[in-house]
């Protein structure tokens, strides 16, 4: 089997964490995969024997789109499907989902949904058969998009697990980040973009300290994007720089996890499943989540993390602090949800069903 992997960029992200996790466990597998992407900073994360053609789809290190480089990437695309014979085309964003259903001819074409936003319906496409990262997405696909209900299926994510640091590993985090020991560690990990809603994030620390010491917690908000400068000035109004830390999107998510108590993930508007809370899961911690997109589908509310409404300040203040107040809380529903990512979110299950489904288009 011959598979092409195709995706907009490269960049930190989600999307781009579950294209190279599934490359690299197709690789792992015997079978013959090559991507093709905007270059960017986790093309790293392919293994070196995995063949990347590069596209330029994308400005450099941004997720803005490159208008001179759209032609050049529909030829590379282009002569790539016509000159190698690849059996499956699996593409994992809505631009390159496009490209390939205007340009394959011959090859089966699968279209991965990882989200869904209402301002794309008219740039939204399906390939031959379409997988989404959640049974909502997948719902919504088929209700508001016009997918195939019988041509799609559910498939969650699913990545290796992190590992457990030590004191001197975990050391060494804190004195990276610039951290003290002290603190009381919170993670939100993401784009800095609106659909994250990180502005409610820093909001909710603003009424936090209505109700808690914020002095003996830290903060840390780790990602990149165009909201960044408004992010900091936000936070700056608010006199908040003691108890917010900004980090780049390519530090260390493993190393950050492991000395953070709990993390928050609270979109506004969608989110498709979101990795980062397998990656917490899997060293036992837990999330803060919206009530959005697929996050109810693994957060049982008081089970494996806690469940929010979306843009409420007010009440993630008061989630932090009742988690802060009862640490036994938290620790019980991080294990929880560890307990639930062994048994069902592991990269393992999620290739293999993957493949079967490659196997299922080929045999017809």
């Amino acid at each position: 089997m011959k598979v092409l992997l195709i995706t907009d960029d490269m960049l930190p992200g989600g999307i781009s964490r579950h294209v190279t996790d599934l490359a690299n466990g197709l690789h792992q597998k015997g079978i013959s995969v090559a991507v093709a992407a905007t270059d960017g900073k986790f093309k790293a994360r392919l293994n070196s024997n995995i063949r990347f053609e590069n596209l330029f789809l994308l400005k450099v290190d941004s997720f803005d789109k490159n208008y001179f480089g759209i032609l050049p990437s529909v030829l590379h695309i282009r002569s790539l499907l016509k000159s190698e014979k690849f059996d499956i085309i699996h593409s994992h964003k809505r631009f390159t989902h496009f490209l390939v259903k205007k340009l394959n001819k011959n090859n089966i074409h699968i279209t991965s949904y990882h989200s869904v936003f209402e301002n794309k319906k008219a740039f939204t496409t399906f390939g031959d058969y379409t997988i989404c990262c959640s049974e909502s997405v997948r719902q919504q696909m088929v209700s508001q998009y016009g997918c195939n209900p019988k041509k799609s299926k559910t498939i969650y994510n699913g990545i290796d697990p992190f590992k457990l640091h030590n004191d001197q590993q975990k050391r060494k985090t804190y004195d990276q980040l610039g951290l003290s020991p002290n603190k009381k560690i919170i993670a939100s990990v993401g784009q800095f973009i609106p659909s994250k809603d990180r502005v409610t994030l820093i909001m909710a620390v603003n009424e936090l300290r209505k109700l808690y010491d914020i002095s003996k917690i830290q903060v840390v908000l780790q990602g990149y994007g165009k909201q960044e400068k408004e992010l900091k000035k936000l936070t700056n109004s608010l006199k908040l720089n003691e108890a917010i830390t900004f980090v780049d999107g390519m530090f260390d998510v493993e190393a950050l996890f492991n000395i953070s108590e709990f993390m928050i993930l609270n979109p506004i508007h969608s989110e498709g499943f979101g990795i980062v809370m397998l990656e917490a899961a899997s060293i036992g911690k837990m999330h803060i989540g919206t009530r959005v997109g697929g996050i109810p589908e693994f957060i049982e509310d008081g089970v494996t993390g806690k469940l929010i409404d979306p843009g409420n300040p007010e009440q993630l203040a008061e989630t932090m602090f009742y988690l802060l107040k009862t640490p036994g809380e938290y620790q019980r529903m991080g294990m929880n949800a560890k307990k639930k990512y062994d048994n069902e979110f592991g990269l393992d299950k999620m290739v293999n069903e993957i493949i079967g489904v490659y196997h299922s288009l080929l045999s017809k």
